[in-house]
Protein backbone atom coordinates (compact mmCIF):
# COMPACT_ATOMS: atom_id res chain seq x y z
CA UNK A 1 0.00 0.00 0.00
CA UNK A 2 1.25 3.55 -1.49
CA UNK A 3 1.76 5.97 1.83
CA UNK A 4 -0.83 8.92 1.73
CA UNK A 5 1.92 11.35 2.30
CA UNK A 6 3.73 9.97 -0.98
CA UNK A 7 0.72 10.40 -3.04
CA UNK A 8 -0.31 13.71 -1.89
CA UNK A 9 3.29 15.31 -2.47
CA UNK A 10 3.02 14.10 -5.94
CA UNK A 11 -0.06 15.82 -6.05
CA UNK A 12 1.09 18.94 -5.09
CA UNK A 13 4.34 19.03 -7.26
CA UNK A 14 1.92 17.75 -10.35
CA UNK A 15 0.05 21.37 -9.11
CA UNK A 16 3.36 23.68 -8.94
CA UNK A 17 3.92 22.47 -12.25
CA UNK A 18 1.09 22.95 -13.93
CA UNK A 19 0.02 26.48 -12.46
CA UNK A 20 4.34 27.24 -13.69
CA UNK A 21 3.47 26.28 -16.88
CA UNK A 22 -0.10 28.59 -17.37
CA UNK A 23 2.10 31.94 -15.76
CA UNK A 24 5.19 31.32 -18.17
CA UNK A 25 2.41 30.85 -20.93
CA UNK A 26 0.44 34.07 -19.41
CA UNK A 27 3.78 36.45 -19.74
CA UNK A 28 4.47 35.45 -22.84
CA UNK A 29 1.27 36.07 -24.32
CA UNK A 30 1.87 39.71 -22.45
CA UNK A 31 5.08 40.15 -24.01
CA UNK A 32 4.25 39.17 -27.15
CA UNK A 33 0.73 41.19 -26.90
CA UNK A 34 3.18 44.38 -26.48
CA UNK A 35 4.73 44.52 -30.13
CA UNK A 36 1.09 43.33 -31.49
CA UNK A 37 -0.69 46.06 -33.49
CA UNK A 38 1.84 49.41 -32.76
CA UNK A 39 1.66 51.87 -34.98
CA UNK A 40 3.47 55.43 -35.18
CA UNK A 41 2.26 58.82 -36.87
CA UNK A 42 3.53 61.90 -37.87
CA UNK A 43 1.83 64.38 -40.30
CA UNK A 44 2.22 67.84 -41.94
CA UNK A 45 0.50 70.26 -43.41
CA UNK A 46 1.32 73.27 -44.85
CA UNK A 47 -1.03 76.59 -43.30
CA UNK A 48 -2.72 78.38 -45.93
CA UNK A 49 -1.68 76.06 -48.41
CA UNK A 50 -3.95 73.14 -50.26
CA UNK A 51 -3.96 71.88 -53.72
CA UNK A 52 -7.77 72.48 -55.74
CA UNK A 53 -10.25 70.11 -55.83
CA UNK A 54 -9.53 68.95 -59.85
CA UNK A 55 -5.94 68.99 -59.24
CA UNK A 56 -3.70 66.48 -61.22
CA UNK A 57 -1.65 64.27 -58.77
CA UNK A 58 1.10 61.90 -59.71
CA UNK A 59 2.12 59.46 -57.40
CA UNK A 60 6.15 58.64 -58.40
CA UNK A 61 7.39 55.48 -57.21
CA UNK A 62 8.75 55.66 -54.09
CA UNK A 63 12.28 55.03 -52.61
CA UNK A 64 12.83 51.27 -51.55
CA UNK A 65 15.32 51.76 -48.24
CA UNK A 66 14.42 47.54 -47.26
CA UNK A 67 15.48 44.28 -48.53
CA UNK A 68 12.00 43.41 -49.65
CA UNK A 69 11.32 43.22 -53.76
CA UNK A 70 9.54 45.95 -55.52
CA UNK A 71 8.47 47.43 -51.96
CA UNK A 72 8.66 51.10 -53.80
CA UNK A 73 6.06 50.08 -56.10
CA UNK A 74 4.08 48.26 -53.98
CA UNK A 75 4.15 51.00 -51.68
CA UNK A 76 3.09 53.87 -54.61
CA UNK A 77 0.50 51.64 -56.21
CA UNK A 78 -1.14 51.02 -53.04
CA UNK A 79 -0.88 54.69 -52.48
CA UNK A 80 -2.47 55.39 -56.20
CA UNK A 81 -5.62 53.23 -55.21
CA UNK A 82 -6.34 54.56 -52.64
CA UNK A 83 -5.82 58.12 -53.73
CA UNK A 84 -8.17 57.64 -56.51
CA UNK A 85 -10.88 56.28 -53.95
CA UNK A 86 -10.89 59.46 -51.82
CA UNK A 87 -12.27 61.44 -54.85
CA UNK A 88 -10.85 64.82 -54.89
CA UNK A 89 -8.20 64.75 -57.18
CA UNK A 90 -7.30 63.17 -60.51
CA UNK A 91 -4.38 60.72 -60.05
CA UNK A 92 -2.07 59.72 -63.07
CA UNK A 93 -2.54 56.21 -63.91
CA UNK A 94 0.48 54.60 -62.52
CA UNK A 95 2.04 52.42 -65.35
CA UNK A 96 1.38 55.80 -67.60
CA UNK A 97 3.67 57.15 -64.79
CA UNK A 98 5.99 54.58 -65.03
CA UNK A 99 6.46 54.65 -68.61
CA UNK A 100 6.79 58.30 -69.04
CA UNK A 101 9.52 58.41 -66.67
CA UNK A 102 11.81 55.83 -68.67
CA UNK A 103 11.06 57.37 -71.94
CA UNK A 104 12.24 60.92 -70.67
CA UNK A 105 15.27 58.52 -68.61
CA UNK A 106 14.05 59.82 -64.99
CA UNK A 107 15.91 57.89 -62.71
CA UNK A 108 13.75 56.71 -60.26
CA UNK A 109 15.92 56.24 -57.25
CA UNK A 110 16.79 60.03 -57.43
CA UNK A 111 12.70 60.74 -57.19
CA UNK A 112 12.31 61.60 -53.82
CA UNK A 113 14.54 64.88 -53.78
CA UNK A 114 12.09 67.78 -53.93
CA UNK A 115 14.39 68.77 -57.21
CA UNK A 116 14.04 66.11 -58.95
CA UNK A 117 10.16 65.28 -57.94
CA UNK A 118 9.49 68.95 -58.98
CA UNK A 119 11.20 68.31 -62.55
CA UNK A 120 9.34 64.71 -62.77
CA UNK A 121 5.79 66.78 -62.12
CA UNK A 122 6.15 68.54 -65.36
CA UNK A 123 7.48 66.03 -67.44
CA UNK A 124 4.17 64.18 -66.55
CA UNK A 125 2.31 67.03 -66.47
CA UNK A 126 1.01 66.94 -63.18
CA UNK A 127 -0.11 69.62 -60.35
CA UNK A 128 1.57 68.02 -57.55
CA UNK A 129 3.82 64.85 -57.13
CA UNK A 130 3.77 61.91 -54.35
CA UNK A 131 6.85 61.29 -53.65
CA UNK A 132 8.65 59.04 -50.41
CA UNK A 133 10.24 56.26 -49.28
CA UNK A 134 9.70 52.91 -47.70
CA UNK A 135 11.49 52.53 -44.57
CA UNK A 136 10.28 48.76 -43.49
CA UNK A 137 8.35 46.42 -45.51
CA UNK A 138 8.55 42.68 -44.54
CA UNK A 139 8.80 40.68 -41.48
CA UNK A 140 9.94 41.18 -38.14
CA UNK A 141 12.16 38.02 -35.62
CA UNK A 142 11.24 38.58 -32.10
CA UNK A 143 8.99 36.61 -29.55
CA UNK A 144 6.91 35.87 -32.67
CA UNK A 145 7.44 36.95 -36.46
CA UNK A 146 5.39 39.91 -37.53
CA UNK A 147 5.09 42.04 -40.83
CA UNK A 148 5.76 45.73 -39.94
CA UNK A 149 5.58 48.34 -42.47
CA UNK A 150 6.94 52.29 -42.79
CA UNK A 151 5.92 54.88 -45.10
CA UNK A 152 6.97 58.59 -45.43
CA UNK A 153 4.97 60.02 -47.84
CA UNK A 154 5.50 64.10 -49.09
CA UNK A 155 3.01 65.68 -51.48
CA UNK A 156 4.88 68.37 -53.19
CA UNK A 157 3.59 70.95 -55.84
CA UNK A 158 4.97 70.88 -59.37
CA UNK A 159 4.88 74.70 -59.60
CA UNK A 160 7.30 76.25 -57.57
CA UNK A 161 8.68 72.51 -55.16
CA UNK A 162 6.54 73.52 -52.39
CA UNK A 163 5.99 70.57 -49.79
CA UNK A 164 1.85 70.73 -49.08
CA UNK A 165 1.63 67.76 -47.09
CA UNK A 166 3.84 64.94 -45.45
CA UNK A 167 3.23 62.04 -43.51
CA UNK A 168 5.17 59.43 -41.91
CA UNK A 169 3.01 56.11 -40.56
CA UNK A 170 4.28 52.60 -39.58
CA UNK A 171 2.67 49.91 -38.21
CA UNK A 172 2.83 46.34 -36.83
CA UNK A 173 0.74 42.88 -37.26
CA UNK A 174 -2.33 43.10 -34.68
CA UNK A 175 -3.01 39.62 -34.75
CA UNK A 176 -1.98 37.96 -31.46
CA UNK A 177 -2.79 34.35 -32.26
CA UNK A 178 -3.51 34.06 -36.11
CA UNK A 179 -0.75 35.50 -38.15
CA UNK A 180 -1.16 39.06 -39.94
CA UNK A 181 -0.16 39.56 -43.53
CA UNK A 182 2.35 42.34 -44.52
CA UNK A 183 0.01 43.12 -47.09
CA UNK A 184 -2.81 43.97 -44.76
CA UNK A 185 -0.65 45.76 -43.08
CA UNK A 186 1.09 47.94 -45.55
CA UNK A 187 -3.04 48.71 -46.39
CA UNK A 188 -3.80 50.12 -42.67
CA UNK A 189 -0.78 52.16 -43.29
CA UNK A 190 -1.82 53.76 -46.35
CA UNK A 191 -5.26 54.30 -45.69
CA UNK A 192 -4.23 56.08 -42.55
CA UNK A 193 -1.86 58.32 -44.38
CA UNK A 194 -4.52 58.73 -47.38
CA UNK A 195 -7.14 59.87 -44.20
CA UNK A 196 -4.38 62.09 -43.07
CA UNK A 197 -4.02 64.04 -46.42
CA UNK A 198 -7.95 63.92 -46.27
CA UNK A 199 -8.03 66.29 -43.13
CA UNK A 200 -5.59 68.06 -44.22
CA UNK A 201 -7.38 69.25 -47.60
CA UNK A 202 -10.82 69.55 -45.94
CA UNK A 203 -9.12 71.68 -43.01
CA UNK A 204 -7.22 74.10 -45.93
CA UNK A 205 -10.64 73.99 -47.65
CA UNK A 206 -12.60 75.39 -44.27
CA UNK A 207 -9.99 77.85 -43.76
CA UNK A 208 -9.79 79.26 -47.64
CA UNK A 209 -14.32 79.06 -47.05
CA UNK A 210 -14.05 81.30 -43.95
CA UNK A 211 -11.00 83.29 -44.81
CA UNK A 212 -8.82 82.33 -42.09
CA UNK A 213 -5.07 82.86 -42.38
Amino acid sequence: MRPKGLGMGRTLRARSSLRSLIALALVAATLAACGVGRSTSRDFARAGEVLPMGASVAVLPFENLTNYPNAGQIAADLLSTELYGMGVYQVAESSRVRNQLTVAKIDAEKLSDGTHAQAAGRTLGADAVLVGSVSEYGYQHGLREEPVVGLNARLVRTSDGVVLWASSQSAAGRGLFSRDSVNNVAQRVVTRMVDSLRDAVDSGMAAKATGAP
